[in-house]
């Protein structure tokens, strides 16, 4: 069969293909027209990091650093065709902007040109503007020091306490009493204090712990931009303010090492002054009206020996308003009798001590133990009941002999109590 040949006659005779050549042609030409002379625009492109390149740089070399603020970004507008600078088409990462550190030669705030360059050499668009062509940039030498920390109350009250209350600046406790201040050597230099600001608003009834500002001065309150606290941009610091209620109170004793029948019926005792007019601290917890000025360990306890004094200036909950120094207590001491025990070495048990035993230790050096109760408590002891302990985890022995201090109770009793202090000597071979 014959192929009929297809003449470009025919084909530009056909009406379907003239419609999509020309459709084709067309679109080459707009693709062509685009290209050659597509519209010029403008477009910014925001947030271009700014590098300050210190190394080996002049300030470097003088001994300057950068204080403060120290990232900046810039701005720039682009001139180009759309195609190219349109849109989204270029980022920050496509330019370079580096502030010039090279006139910087002493310590202050400097303004540092910033030149903005396209990363691509041959980029075809141009930079038109900037947003700032400088950037202020502080230089200093680094210095560090430690101030001395110092309580600071702000309030506009005339009284911080409620009535009743009371509160001392004195008091106020805090453990941070020094700080390190670091940063630009002519503001470090020129701090002499800071203080520990403490807001009071209302006034008080409690004891209150708050974290209080560190706050800078040379004389003046500095809100400093150039220096770090602790390596803090800002710093608080916890502080206790101790609020204490003034009230007349009857003082009390407690007893330690309390043998269990005296637990619930305690030994009589008197104390004088038994009353006081104190201010007491207020730390949210129950109170009573009584006031505990010591505790009385029975080991000191004997027939012969019921007098004991404690100093009030060991009590830490409260001020005495009235001038009392001192306390006498005097425990009822009737009714009981002392009897002796020779203690034996099945009664000794050690704890530590490498190679150490109970037959490393001389008898003899402890003595006779003292046993206190009524004398019908203490016909039902024996030495049998005697325990003494020997702690030797963090002591070292030397050789030949050792002097320690040991604890010696009573198993088994609830109304007898080993009386006074001893010690016994391990013989080191």
């Amino acid at each position: 069969m014959k192929v009929k040949k297809l003449s470009l006659r025919q084909l530009f005779s056909n009406t379907k293909f003239l419609v999509i050549f020309s459709i084709v042609v067309a679109f080459i030409f707009w693709i062509v027209v685009a290209l050659e002379y597509a519209p010029v625009i403008e477009n910014e492109i925001k947030d271009i990091p700014v590098k300050i390149d210190m190394n080996n740089s002049v300030p470097d070399k003088l001994g300057l650093q950068i204080f403060g603020q120290s990232d900046y970004t810039i701005n720039v507008t682009v001139r180009g065709n759309r195609y190219i600078v349109g849109g989204d088409l270029l980022t920050a990462d496509d330019f370079e902007a580096t502030a010039q550190t090279a006139y910087v030669d002493s310590a202050g705030k400097h303004s540092l040109v910033v030149k903005v360059t396209a990363k691509d050499a041959n980029a075809d668009y141009e930079i038109v503007s900037k947003s700032t062509d400088y950037i202020e940039v502080f230089f200093d030498k680094y210095a560090e020091k430690e101030v001395e920390v110092t309580p600071r109350i702000i309030s506009d009250l005339d009284d911080y306490t409620a009535d009743d209350y009371m509160f001392d600046k004195d008091d106020i406790i805090y453990d941070t009493k020094t700080v390190k201040v670091s940063g630009a050597q002519t503001e470090v230099n020129s701090i002499t204090a800071a203080y520990a600001d403490i807001p009071i608003e209302k006034k008080l009834t409690q004891s209150e712990t708050i974290d209080a500002s560190v706050v800078l001065s040379d004389g003046s309150d500095l809100d400093s931009k150039y220096v770090k606290i602790n390596g803090e941009s800002s710093l608080t610091v916890p502080v206790t303010l101790p609020v204490y209620k003034m009230q007349t109170s009857a003082v009390s004793v407690s007893f330690k090492n309390t043998p269990s029948d005296y637990i619930n019926s305690p030994l009589v005792y008197s104390i004088s002054p038994s009353r006081v007019r104190v201010a007491v601290l207020q730390n949210g917890s129950d109170t009573t009206n009584s006031l505990e000025i010591g505790s009385i360990d029975f080991s000191q306890i004997t027939p012969s020996n019921g007098s004991f004094t404690f100093l009030a200036s060991n009590v830490k909950t409260a001020k005495f308003l009235d001038g009392t120094t001192s306390f006498s207590v005097e425990v009822n001491t009737d009714g009981l009798s002392t009897k002796t025990l020779e203690p034996g070495i099945n009664s000794i048990m050690i704890t530590g001590g490498s190679g150490v035993s109970a037959g490393n230790v001389d008898l003899d050096s402890i003595g006779q133990i003292t046993v206190v109760g009524t004398q019908t408590a203490l016909n039902s002891v024996n030495a049998g009941m005697l325990e003494i302990s020997i702690n030797l985890t963090n002591t070292k022995l030397e050789e030949g002999e050792n002097t320690v201090p040991i604890t010696v109770t009573l198993k088994n009793s609830k109304n007898c109590w080993v009386s006074g202090s001893y010690t016994a000597v391990i013989v080191q071979n």
